[in-house]
C-alpha cells in the first residue's frame, strides 16, 4: 500500500508518503502560506526520492476543521490528482492526528481548536486496543461548557492562546504545547479504512472550514 497525505488544514504544512506500509517520507512545518507551497514540495519530495505519481494506491487528506483557503487548495490537488491518476480519497478529520500521539497513555482525549467569536472547534476520542474512536463530530462550542462535559479528558490544541486557557482550569489534564496535525498519522489511520475499501467518493469530498454558516453547529 502506497499513500500520499497532505494536510493544510492550520498554518502547518503536512505532506507524507507511505511505502508498502512504512512511512518513508515525512515534512511537518509551521509556514505562512502554506497551501500554495504543496506542489513545490512534492516536486522536490518526487526529485529526491525517485518517486512517480504512478506509485501512489491512495490519497489521503486531512479535512480539518481549517482555514478556507488552506483546505480549498489541498482538496483541489487531491481531487486532480485522484482524476488524472484514477485513484481513490480517503479523507479524515484533521483532529484525528493530534489525538493519535497520545493514544498510549490516555484512554479519553479531547482536541480542541480556536473558531474565533469566542467559540472553539471541538470532539472527543476515547481509545480501545489503541485504536481512536470518535465519540462525536467535531462541533462549535463554548470552551469552559465543553471542558465542564469532558472533567476527566486529556486536552491537546493546536493553538497557542488556548493552551494558555487550559491552564486556568487546575484539575484539567492537558498537553502545554500546541499540536498540530501531522499527515504521518493520517496515513497510519487510513490504513483500516484502506483495507475496508472505506473510501471517500469525489462528489462527498468536501472540508470542513472553521466558519461556514452551515458548520455553525452549537450545542
Amino acid at each position: 500500500m502506497n499513500f500520499l497525505g497532505i494536510d493544510t488544514s492550520t498554518q502547518n504544512l503536512s505532506i507524507s508518503y507511505m511505502r508498502k506500509g512504512e512511512i518513508v517520507f515525512e515534512f511537518s512545518r509551521k509556514l505562512k502560506y502554506n497551501a500554495s507551497l504543496i506542489l513545490p514540495y512534492l516536486e522536490k519530495f518526487i526529485k529526491r526520492n525517485f518517486f512517480s505519481l504512478k506509485e501512489i494506491d491512495t490519497l489521503v487528506v486531512g479535512s480539518g476543521p481549517g482555514s478556507f483557503t488552506g483546505l480549498r487548495i489541498s482538496f483541489s490537488i487531491i481531487k486532480a490528482l485522484s482524476i488524472v491518476l484514477n485513484k481513490p480519497v480517503i479523507k479524515l478529520g484533521s483532529f484525528f492526528s493530534c489525538a493519535y500521539p497520545f493514544r498510549k497513555k490516555y484512554e479519553r482525549i479531547a482536541v480542541i481548536n480556536d473558531a474565533r467569536r469566542n467559540l472553539i472547534y471541538a470532539v472527543s476520542f476515547r481509545v480501545k486496543k489503541e485504536s481512536l474512536i470518535k465519540k462525536e463530530k467535531e462541533k462549535l462550542t463554548i470552551l469552559e461548557d465543553f471542558i465542564n462535559k469532558k472533567k476527566d479528558y486529556f486536552f491537546v490544541s493546536g493553538d497557542e492562546m488556548l493552551c494558555k486557557k487550559l491552564s486556568s482550569f487546575p484539575f484539567l489534564k492537558f498537553y502545554p504545547k500546541p499540536v498540530y496535525p501531522k499527515a504521518k498519522y493520517l496515513l497510519i489511520l487510513a490504513k483500516e479504512k484502506w483495507l475496508k475499501n472505506k473510501f471517500t467518493s469525489l462528489k462527498k469530498l468536501e472540508p470542513l472550514y472553521i466558519y461556514p454558516k452551515t458548520c455553525q453547529i452549537k450545542t
